[in-house]
C-alpha cells in the first residue's frame, strides 16, 4: 500500500513521458545525459513523483521527436499536475477530502473502471435519493446537498459525450435487495440502474447469491486503468482510503475482477433481473 496516494495527473504525465521516452529507443541515462539532468530527475517524472516545468517538457519532446499534438497534450497535463495539491494520507476529515479529490481526477482520466459492489450501489450508479440516505443523515441541510450533488457530478465520467470512460459494475445480488432510504427508493434505484445500462460503455453485472463465496465478499475495491499509465486501485474504508499502485497488489485485484467476470451473469441476464426485482419493489399507487 502506497504511503501516500498518488498526484493523478502527474501520475499520467509521467506515463506519457516513459512511453515517448520507450518509443524513441531511449533510457533513462542516455536521455537524462542530452538534457543535462540527473537520472534520478527522469525517475521521478516517469513516477508522477515530481512535475516537471514547460520548458523541461518542450526539451523532452524535441529530443525524442513527439508530435506537436502530443506535446500540447503533456504541456496541458504538465499545468494541471502543477496545479495538483500533494494529497495526505491523513485519516478523518481533510484527509477524506484529499482522498476523494484524487479519486475524483482519477476517474476522470482513467478509460477503464470497474466498480466491484457487495454492499451498496456503486457510487456512479446512485441515484441522488439513494445517496441522499447514506451520506447526508445527520448533517446539516447545506451540507447534505453538497455531499449529493459532488457524488451525482462524478458520473461525468461515463456520461460526457466525449471519450467516456469504459465502466463495469459487478454487484451482488444482495445489494439490489437492500431497502435504502424512503418508501420506494429502492425501485427508483433500480430504475436508474436500468436506464443507464442501455448507454454502450455501461456495463452492469450481478454476481447471483447461488455463487456464493466469491472475491467480492473480502471487500469493494474500484480498479481504475488507463491509456498508458499503470493500472490503480482505490480502497474505501470507514473514515479514509487508499490507493495501490505496486504490481503485485494491483496484478491480486485484476485477477479478483477476471474470476468475478466469469462468475457474474451476463449483461442482458443481469438487466433481467434486474427488471424483475424493481418491479416487485414498485410501490402500489
Amino acid at each position: 500500500m502506497t504511503a501516500t496516494p498518488p498526484r493523478p495527473r502527474a501520475y499520467v504525465l509521467g506515463a506519457e513521458l516513459r512511453d515517448a521516452r520507450r518509443k524513441s529507443g531511449y533510457t533513462l541515462r542516455g536521455l537524462a545525459s542530452i538534457l543535462d539532468v540527473s537520472h534520478s530527475v527522469l525517475v521521478r517524472w516517469e513516477h508522477g513523483d515530481r512535475v516537471p516545468s514547460a520548458e523541461s517538457i518542450s526539451a523532452v519532446c524535441v529530443v525524442l521527436g513527439v508530435s506537436s499534438t502530443a506535446r500540447t497534450r503533456m504541456l496541458k497535463l504538465a499545468r494541471e499536475a502543477a496545479a495538483e495539491p500533494a494529497p495526505s494520507q491523513t485519516p478523518g476529515a481533510a484527509g477524506g477530502v484529499d482522498q476523494l479529490a484524487t479519486l475524483l481526477e482519477f476517474e476522470r482520466t482513467a478509460t477503464k473502471i470497474t466498480d466491484v459492489a457487495p454492499l451498496l450501489m456503486p457510487g456512479l450508479l446512485q441515484s441522488a435519493e439513494y445517496t441522499r440516505s447514506i451520506m447526508a443523515t445527520g448533517v446539516p441541510e447545506q451540507e447534505a446537498n453538497k455531499r449529493v450533488a459532488m457524488r451525482q457530478g462524478r458520473r461525468d465520467t461515463i456520461t460526457r459525450k466525449r471519450s467516456p470512460a469504459k465502466y463495469t459494475a459487478l454487484i451482488l445480488e444482495s445489494v439490489l435487495h437492500q431497502p435504502i432510504g424512503r418508501t420506494g427508493g429502492l425501485h427508483d434505484q433500480l430504475r436508474f440502474l436500468d436506464e443507464i445500462s442501455e448507454r454502450d460503455n455501461v456495463e452492469l453485472r450481478i454476481i447471483p447469491s447461488a455463487a456464493g463465496w466469491t472475491p467480492a465478499h473480502a471487500g469493494p475495491f474500484v480498479l481504475l486503468e488507463f491509456a498508458k499509465a499503470d493500472p490503480v486501485v482505490h480502497l474505501e474504508h470507514h473514515r479514509s482510503s487508499a490507493f495501490l499502485q505496486d504490481e503485485d497488489s494491483v496484478g491480486a485485484f485484476r485477477a479478483a475482477r477476471d474470476e468475478l467476470e466469469r462468475i457474474a451473469l451476463s449483461r442482458e441476464d443481469s438487466r433481467k433481473l434486474i427488471a424483475e426485482i424493481a418491479a416487485r419493489e414498485q410501490v402500489p399507487a
